[in-house]
């Protein structure tokens, strides 16, 4: 069966029979498809996630705009302890509603306007004889 890879530094896949794999003296194991991902990550000390190129990127993005599973997980627990209210019988008083607050009074400012150089007195005085 042949082990399907996933580069190091930009998450795409890597076909069997290519790609680098480099092994730190700790024991960590990097996998890399290509030269450029292994110096991005290795030599320039770049992370994959924060370069908009990779899909790293991509799926971090992803799970920010989803909020991930954990915002998922709560989400879900939260709607499960608050269940929605269900209608009042139809025999029962409305319940009374609160009145909104009223909004602060803000004062009226008028627009600035922009004052244009007086060009009327240039004119006039170019104009004399």
């Amino acid at each position: 069966m042949v082990v399907k890879r996933q580069c190091s530094f930009c998450a795409d896949e890597i076909e069997p029979g290519t790609g680098m794999m480099f092994v730190k003296r700790d024991g960590t194991v990097y996998n890399f498809c290509s030269g450029s991902c292994r110096k991005q990550q290795l030599h320039l000390g770049r992370v994959g996630h924060r370069r908009k190129w990779t899909r790293a990127h991509a799926q971090k993005k992803a799970t920010e705009q989803t909020g991930g599973r954990a915002a998922q997980n709560r989400a879900a627990a939260k709607a499960a302890q608050n269940p929605e209210p269900t209608a009042p019988a139809p025999g029962a008083p409305a319940p009374e509603l609160a009145e909104p607050a009223p909004e602060p009074a803000t004062p009226e400012t008028k627009p600035k306007t922009r004052r244009r150089p007086k060009a009327e007195a240039a004119d006039a005085d170019s104009a004399s004889p």
